[in-house]
């Protein structure tokens, strides 16, 4: 009678105390979690060149274009620099140049040009691309792989850039506009210039009306590369 009541109670209690061990073996790979160092994708480097205002070189040799952005571009083939090239470089010169930073790749692997996409932390914890949008040195280039939040992050800093005229935004909202304004695409988030070949493709689903840069980028387009507005340096 005494062992049967014995393994009576040995049932009652081995679930309590399985419950209990499983329970910390999870706060145990929770904290491992937590703690553990960053994967591979998101590495510690240190910049060693800065050719445009989106791109850094590594000192291990790899090229990291800056993703969420672009910057006004430095001409090839002796075509002419944007306006704000040279200012968008020399200010990312100074922002991560000679410096270690943190980086996190994109799952989609290297662009065309074979540069690794990524988001690039400095050491205060600020992200590189935001910090361009917010000083008027980059525009926020929206894809739909990008998460809902860091859209958001993006567009927000950009609107404040807008507002307090910082960096090339003058110049460029002062720009002529076409007498019918741009086209957007809803889908895509590009703005075109209406006698484009591109803005005639547009769906009437996902045709936006445009009237102005301003509202363009501060409702989150990026000008289509087939028809950017951008100026030339003086």
């Amino acid at each position: 009678m005494i062992l049967m009541l014995h393994r009576h109670a040995m049932n009652r209690v081995c679930p309590v105390a399985a419950w209990r061990i499983g329970s910390q073996i999870m706060c145990l790979f929770l904290a491992l979690w937590l703690f553990w160092p960053l994967p591979s994708h998101a590495d510690e480097v240190r910049v060693k060149w800065i050719p445009d205002g989106d791109t850094i070189h590594l000192e291990d040799g790899r090229r990291v274009r800056l993703l969420g952005i672009d910057a006004p571009e430095f001409g090839r083939d002796n075509a002419s620099d944007q306006y704000y090239a040279r200012e968008a470089r020399d200010y990312l010169r100074r922002l991560v140049g000679d410096r270690p930073v943190r980086l996190e790749a994109d799952d989609q692997g290297p662009d065309r040009y074979g540069r690794i996409l990524a988001y690039v932390y400095l050491a205060d914890g600020r992200m590189a691309n935001q910090v361009l949008v917010e000083e008027g040195m980059a525009f926020f280039y929206p894809h739909a792989h990008q998460s809902r939040d860091f859209q958001k992050q993006m567009l927000e800093s950009q609107n404040r850039a807008i507002s307090a005229q910082k960096g090339f935004w003058p110049r460029i909202l002062s720009l002529p506009q076409p007498l019918t304004g741009w086209v957007g695409n809803r889908r895509s988030k590009r703005f075109h210039h209406p006698d484009s070949h591109y803005a005639s493709r547009i769906s009437s689903a996902n045709r936006v009306a445009i009237f102005s840069l301003e509202q363009a980028f501060r409702e989150g387009y990026a000008p289509a590369r087939t028809s950017s507005p951008w100026p030339d340096a003086h």
